[in-house]
């Protein structure tokens, strides 16, 4: 593909990823997607055909990119709890696509199968005593990291903190990261499923 078309493809992806993260795929207009594209809509749906398959291309365009920039590292998912809060704080479209994925078009998007079966594989070598089943431990992680972005607005607001200060913001990775750190320790089973040191 030309260098040209390559930009245009981009610049739509970048545009309609923000649009649906915003209005989800039956809200998203392409009217506005091309506006902020700086595309007409006939280069839309000649790259990509329909409405669907864009919000399908933006979403794995995102969601690449996010498995890209905050790898699971099965070593340290603690680390990658506190990673991927971050990661979604900073760049919130993923997360929010992935929400509009699950509610329109669950079966949409990057198949990451491999990539979760390799992870769960290699949590499932690193030791005998596991409370939390590695399937489970990964999805409890994952919760952990959008748990934040996920409660309503009056519940972070209950203790009469500002939920977007940078200092809460703070005080809630910490307790993400020790929560994940917490299920990952084996050194008392009956407390979780992995020590991640």
């Amino acid at each position: 593909m030309p260098r040209n078309s390559e930009a245009t493809r981009t610049r739509i992806l970048d545009a309609a990823s923000d649009e649906f993260s915003a209005y989800g795929l039956a809200g998203a207009r392409i009217d506005r997607i091309a506006a902020s594209a700086e595309a007409n809509k006939r280069s839309i749906y000649v790259y990509f055909e329909s409405k669907e398959k864009l919000f399908d291309a933006a979403l794995r365009h995102v969601l690449t990119k996010m498995i890209n920039d905050v790898p699971l590292t099965e070593n340290d998912l603690p680390g990658y709890a506190g990673r991927l809060f971050d990661y979604h704080l900073a760049r919130p479209q993923g997360f929010r696509m992935n929400t509009w994925r699950q509610l329109e078009r669950p079966t949409a998007g990057p198949d990451s199968g491999d990539m979760y079966s390799k992870k769960i594989a290699a949590l499932a070598g690193a030791g005998t005593n596991r409370a939390i089943a590695p399937t489970d431990l990964i999805v409890l992680i994952n919760g952990l990291a959008y748990s934040w972005l996920l409660s309503p607005r009056d519940l972070l607001r209950a203790d009469g903190s500002d939920p977007d200060s940078a200092a809460r913001l703070a005080q809630h990775r910490v307790a993400i990261v020790e929560a994940a750190r917490r299920m990952c320790d084996r050194s008392d089973p009956g407390r979780g499923g992995y020590r991640e040191r």
